[in-house]
């Protein structure tokens, strides 16, 4: 498992990146199957939710804190009002939709994208077989000449 796919942060490891050689055709192949479709839709629905819960949280903080203002003023403990309370409550929020993101990427983006990856690096592999098979034969019949 790699230090990215853990949250700890960091690069991938170089056997977690691309193709070295700088051909995308493998990757490029992956972009358009069905699986690949699926993870991108899987991870725009999520971020679509992930920031209208974000931008609609934050609205109903300032829109509560816009028009009633009596209500937000109101003390719970001490010097604790329910805007205070509220305006804490963003910074929870906040760290609750990280860690569903964490959550979602490790369940549901992770798997996919390492099995895509493997179905790339297989492409790969194949294709420089093919090239090392097709080079040997090309040489061995200009090595061998008939009299």
């Amino acid at each position: 498992m790699s230090r990215h796919s853990t949250g700890f942060g960091g690069p991938p490891f170089p056997d977690e990146t691309g193709p070295e050689d700088g051909s995308d055709s493998a990757w490029q192949s992956v972009s358009g199957l069905p699986v690949y479709q699926a993870l991108r839709r899987t991870h725009r629905r999520f971020g679509v939710r992930a920031t209208a819960v974000a931008v609609g949280g934050f609205l109903l903080y300032v829109l509560l804190s816009s028009f009633l203002p009596g209500l937000m003023n109101t003390s719970l403990s001490g010097h604790l009002t329910v805007g205070l309370a509220l305006g804490l409550g963003q910074f929870v929020l906040m760290g609750v939709i990280v860690w569903r993101y964490l959550v979602h990427v490790r369940t549901d983006v992770t798997p996919v994208v390492r099995g895509l990856r493997g179905l790339v690096r297989h492409q790969e592999n194949a294709r420089r077989r093919r090239g090392a098979f097709e080079d040997r034969t090309t040489r061995r019949g200009a090595e061998f000449r008939p009299w």
